[in-house]
């Protein structure tokens, strides 16, 4: 659990202060190889990840579209780079926050202030911004603490559970 979080952690880190698609995308795809490699359930989570960072890139979509989040004060698209935090947060699902699948009013806490707390560091590190600085970690924080829950009970469904390795 220790080096699944060590290892979430330098990788969000880094590709926030990336701010390049290419060099995001060299680092997760770097992350998902360490992973998978000394950590990995196999093809069981390699669909999570797959369906996570689907799932997340819609998200940011969203945000962005309805103007919680901006890139220079404009609505635009989510710039893409911000998608290759998604398959990094997916490989802890499964491993560093998987206790908090049958706790889900600690799992809604954990979302609420982890999620909101992941935007607003990212907002102090990137060209990313809240429209308001008021609303936007409210509405962050509201809406992870709904989406992470529902990613830890997807990632405890029975074909999850399997963990094969192959």
């Amino acid at each position: 659990m220790l080096a699944n979080g060590l290892l979430f952690n330098i990788s969000w880190l880094a590709i926030v202060y990336s701010h390049s698609l290419i060099l995001a995308t060299a680092i997760a795809i770097s992350h998902l190889a360490v992973h998978f490699a000394l950590l990995g359930y196999g093809m069981i989570e390699a669909r999570l990840v797959f369906d996570v960072s689907l799932i997340g890139f819609l998200l940011d979509q969203c945000f962005f579209s309805a103007g919680i989040l901006t890139v220079a004060g404009e609505s635009s698209f989510a710039p893409l780079w911000i998608s290759c935090l998604w398959p990094v947060l997916a490989t802890t699902l499964m491993h560093l926050f998987s206790g908090l699948g049958r706790r889900p009013v600690l799992a809604c806490a954990v979302g609420a202030v982890g999620g909101a707390g992941s935007y607003m560091l990212g907002t102090r590190l990137s060209d990313v911004e809240f429209a308001s600085q008021f609303c936007g970690p409210i509405i962050m924080a509201v809406s992870w603490a709904i989406i992470f829950p529902a990613l830890l009970a997807a990632a405890a469904r029975p074909d999850c559970d399997q963990r094969d390795s192959s």
